[in-house]
């Protein structure tokens, strides 16, 4: 990898790993529904110009940006008010063995063994990372991120399908659909929303301007970059160190604890990942980050 796009890939991975402390510092503040909702709102009024027709494409654009939009977003946000910013960056890692799990199932792909090691390294990984104590005292935190993690596998196999849409365009109608979807979520779901906006400190403010503006708009474009220019295997490989900056962020900036528990089952699932990585060079292609 050529050393800008070396340079590249490691701001996309400080944009998604910081990405997880942001989120939980948000959603302190504010319901996680509406604080997604919110982020979807702020970056459609940045993509707005993008929202354009894809004819014959809706089919099968509009379940794939709302299992990786509106669905995904709300469970990890919900996820983080939850639990922590280390499960948020560890546990959403298992959306890759689960895409290629559903890809056997929807696509009749076939998996070397290698792969299926890779898989069962990644879920013992969490299951070992689940069974510290501080993670282990909210258990349906770790469940959420479960969930979330299975709503991006969907999302990914079904945006392999899609052909010819232009990053922003893809974002642009995944806020368009996230958007209403999440702020109908909330005002069924959750209350007090407008009171905690206003009473909302700047740290909630900051955090939602980084997920917008750092995790959506630069990660994401950057992301996009990557896979024009190297393999996909290469990317998702150099990536990886996105979930160990969430977690170390998690330590650093919220006091989160680093148990031996923690670091075994992170580095089990991160390996686990990326034995899966280097085996699905065109079975599999990640959707991106938190």
């Amino acid at each position: 990898m050529r050393l800008p796009h070396l340079l590249l890939a490691l701001a996309v991975c400080f944009a998604w790993g910081l990405n997880a402390t942001a989120a939980k510092i948000g959603v302190t503040y504010m319901p996680p529904v509406f604080f997604s909702a919110l982020r979807f709102v702020f970056v459609f009024a940045c993509l707005f110009l993008w929202l354009r027709p894809t004819p014959g494409k809706y089919g099968a654009l509009i379940p794939a940006v709302f299992f990786m939009g509106a669905l995904h977003f709300g469970l990890i946000f919900t996820g983080a008010r939850l639990s922590d910013a280390s499960t948020i960056s560890i546990v959403n890692q298992l959306y890759v063995p689960i895409s290629v799990l559903l890809a056997i199932v929807w696509l009749g792909e076939r998996v070397h063994w290698r792969r299926w090691l890779g898989i069962a390294i990644a879920f013992g990984g969490v299951v070992v990372f689940s069974s510290d104590a501080s993670v282990a005292a909210h258990p349906f935190g770790v469940f959420i991120m479960v969930l979330d993690a299975i709503a991006m596998g969907i999302g990914t196999v079904l945006l392999r399908r899609i052909q010819g849409v232009p990053v922003f365009v893809m974002q642009a109608w995944m806020a368009a659909i996230g958007a209403p979807a999440l702020l109908l979520a909330s005002f069924v779901l959750e209350s007090g929303q407008v009171q905690s906006a206003l009473a909302a400190p700047w740290q909630a403010w900051a955090a939602l301007a980084y997920s917008v503006l750092i995790s959506s708009l630069i990660g994401h474009t950057g992301y996009y970059i990557l896979l024009q220019n190297y393999d996909v295997s290469l990317v998702g490989s150099v990536l990886l160190l996105g979930p160990a900056i969430g977690v170390l962020g998690g330590v650093l900036i919220l006091g989160e604890p680093f148990t031996p528990l923690i670091v075994v089952g992170s580095l089990m699932t991160l390996a686990g990942v990326g034995i899966v990585l280097m085996r699905t060079r065109r079975v599999f292609e990640p959707a991106g980050g938190v």
